[in-house]
């Protein structure tokens, strides 16, 4: 009985067992997806769950690593001057259509942004174009920009503004304005979901020779989840509704990292028109697989 009441006096003196260390291996190959927070958190968990002793320790050194990597980048937005800390990306490939148009052509676009300590600037540019026997068969441009001010960490302003050109759609150009406020419902390193919402105007320009000016409504998700370090699906989705007619466009896309700085993509696109001009279809679709280079 004294051995016992001695081994257990001596166990409450010493406390629970210390958490185990950390592997080197493993601890390297922690520090090595510091820059990057969706492979990080992948890694982190695959850890975690190969060293459960080391848990503790796996936690504190993920959130010591984000932690740095956070105060850089706060430092480094800080002392950005305007051309600096420009990003983005160039596609091109090919693209089949329905709807008011079937045919097959050539894809080509550009996704530029920017982040600032209060700003986000996203720039986007599409063309999808086939000419065949001389003949223009399908001729669609669309170019938009999207400013984000952020109110809170989650809670931000918007201003967006875009061109789209589509005469095998019924219009030769169409204007449009908003401003808004968007909230970002998840917003974690490998998932992220955000609505948006707010007034907007529009200015069309018909084939037949209307013009229609109206103020509208416009509301818009953004959905990306990193599946893999290497596979990425993405949604964005925008709708805007006017006395006359309500338009909705939705890009879905899922892009594999080929090597280096190239990728391969494949979306989808839905545009409609409630109200179309008359002789035209409701619905079109764009169906592009792209090759896709980050700078």
């Amino acid at each position: 009985m004294r051995l016992i009441s001695f081994a257990a006096i001596a166990l409450v003196i010493s406390g629970p067992a210390a958490a185990a260390p950390i592997p080197e291996a493993v601890a390297k190959m922690i520090d090595a997806a510091a820059g990057d927070p969706a492979q990080l958190a992948t890694i982190a968990e695959i850890a975690k769950r190969t060293n459960p002793d080391a848990v503790a320790e796996i936690d504190a050194r993920v959130a010591a690593l984000t932690k740095a990597q956070a105060d850089a980048r706060e430092a480094k937005l800080a002392g950005q001057g305007f051309f600096d800390g420009w990003s983005g990306s160039g596609e091109a490939g090919a693209f089949t259509t329905s709807g008011n148009t079937r045919n097959t052509g050539i894809a080509v676009g550009a996704t530029v942004t920017k982040e600032s300590r209060k700003w986000k600037h996203k720039l986007r540019a599409m063309v999808d174009y086939q000419r065949q026997s001389g003949v223009t068969t399908k001729e669609r441009y669309f170019a938009g920009y999207e400013g984000n001010y952020n109110i809170t960490p989650r809670l931000y302003a918007l201003v967006t503004l875009s061109y789209d050109r589509d005469p095998f759609s019924g219009f030769n150009s169409r204007f449009s304005e908003s401003l808004g406020l968007g909230y970002r419902l998840i917003d974690r390193p490998n998932l992220g979901l955000s609505l948006e919402g707010g007034p907007a105007v529009r200015q069309t320009r018909f084939t037949d020779g209307r013009n229609d000016n109206r103020f509208a409504g416009r509301i818009a998700g953004d959905f990306r989840w990193q599946i893999t370090p290497i596979l990425a699906f993405t949604e964005t989705a925008s709708l805007f509704a006017d006395s006359g007619n309500t338009s909705l466009m939705s890009l879905t896309a899922l892009t594999a990292k080929l090597g280096g700085d190239f990728s391969a993509r494949l979306s989808f696109q839905l545009n409609t028109e409630s109200n179309p001009p008359l002789g035209r279809a409701n619905e079109d679709t764009i169906s592009r697989v792209t090759l896709v280079y980050g700078f």
